[in-house]
């Protein structure tokens, strides 16, 4: 990180935003901000206007005024068109090492508390988005939302807003695209761009389509990610990262779910089972897990699928694993019918008997790629 960060201030390219979108001419500010609800999400930090060089200084700084220097887990919500290019960077390295959450969305502030945390409300809705630079200060999150499958509770109840790119450019040559303005220093410079680009995504685990898809765009011009793409990018990183057909020794057919959310990993393994699909989730927390708070919150017991029915919990065992965190294997019973069940794409579990409750719940949704053809649950494979 330190080598990279050194590398962005010796390429600092600061680019100027090509959107023309009201209040976006400013320099972006923070601010703490709550829809007022009592959730764990509920309080989060804004980040409006256009990134410069400087932000992620003017990031940190805000951190230590507010006491939040130390705090991990935060949740930072963008709007903003772009800006400095290695101030995006600096920013999502910044975001990465606070360990801090990131999505795309936008409100109204209708209240300043003494505290100075700003009262929002949604009404009438903003359309958000954070785009050109601002993507690369997007992806340094640990856990990423920009799809519209994002559950509520996961952000606040926010809406989610658009993750834009194009390719990166200078405003001298954009001005007149056919002059003769740049020499072979300046082509050495581009190709650097290009590979500390690389680099950070690699370090933030999102896939180098994200570059190509930027690159394929012309810089007067605008992609915004299809569903699709946020899953093949890995740039949301709550949709699901692999998926598997396989089979376990006694002939049963299953489809395997892998991906990471902020405090554990998980893999989902969906089956058929004497005529119902049954899920067991595999949860490795990296920490060490409550799990006497688990049993008196009842957590997992009133997980439903959100349009559909309840789950049933099976069965529910946790070890301690050498390296001090907790792995839990739950295992469910889905109580709507295995017919209405195999063609879903997207499966978005919530418990309302508690905030924790739907926490726990919500981690567990998925979403599988618009190219899977369904969980090929077939009812002759049931046993």
């Amino acid at each position: 990180m330190r080598f990279m960060a050194a590398a962005c201030l010796g390429l600092a390219l600061s680019l100027p935003c090509d959107a023309v979108v009201a209040g976006f001419h400013d320099p972006m500010e923070f601010y703490e901000a709550t829809n007022g609800g009592n959730c764990v999400t509920c309080v989060w930090i804004a980040a409006e206007g256009v990134i410069k060089l400087d932000t992620a200084e003017r990031f940190l700084s805000f951190l230590r005024d507010n006491d939040l220097d130390q705090a991990r887990g935060l949740n930072i919500h963008f709007n903003s068109p772009g800006g400095s290019l290695i101030g995006g960077v600096l920013l999502g390295m910044a975001i990465r090492e606070q360990q801090a959450n990131t999505t795309v969305s936008a409100a109204h502030v209708e209240d300043v508390y003494d505290s100075g945390m700003r009262k929002v409300t949604y009404d009438p809705p903003i359309q958000a988005e954070c785009s050109s630079a601002c993507v690369f200060a997007f992806s340094g999150g640990i856990s990423r939302f920009a799809s519209k499958t994002t559950p509520g509770a996961a952000i606040g109840f926010q809406d989610v807003g658009k993750l834009g790119v194009h390719q990166f450019y200078d405003s001298v040559g954009l001005a007149d695209p056919s002059a003769p303005a740049f020499n072979a220093e300046d082509r050495i410079a581009d190709q650097k761009i290009v590979s500390i680009l690389l680099g950070f995504l690699s370090e933030m685990d999102v896939s180098a389509e994200l570059l190509q898809l930027a690159s394929r765009t012309d810089p007067r011009d605008m992609h915004y990610l299809t569903e699709e793409e946020l899953q093949t990018t890995r740039a949301d990183n709550r949709m699901v990262s692999d998926v598997f057909i396989a089979g376990y020794p006694n002939g049963v057919g299953i489809t395997e779910i892998r991906y990471a959310r902020r405090d554990a990993d998980y893999r989902l393994e969906v089956y058929c089972g004497r005529g119902d699909m049954q899920m067991l989730a595999t949860i490795d927390w990296r920490g060490s897990y409550d799990v006497p708070s688990h049993q008196q919150w009842n957590l997992y017991d009133g997980v439903s699928l959100k349009d559909a029915g309840p789950l049933e919990l099976v069965s529910e065992e946790f070890e301690r694993r050498i390296d001090g965190g907790v792995t839990g294997k739950l295992r469910f019973r889905f109580t709507d019918a295995l017919s209405d069940l195999v063609h879903r794409k997207h499966f978005a579990f919530e418990d309302w008997s508690s905030r924790y409750a739907n926490n726990a719940a919500s981690a567990m949704s998925f979403t599988l790629p618009q190219n899977f053809g369904g969980l090929h649950l077939l009812p002759k494979t049931c046993m």
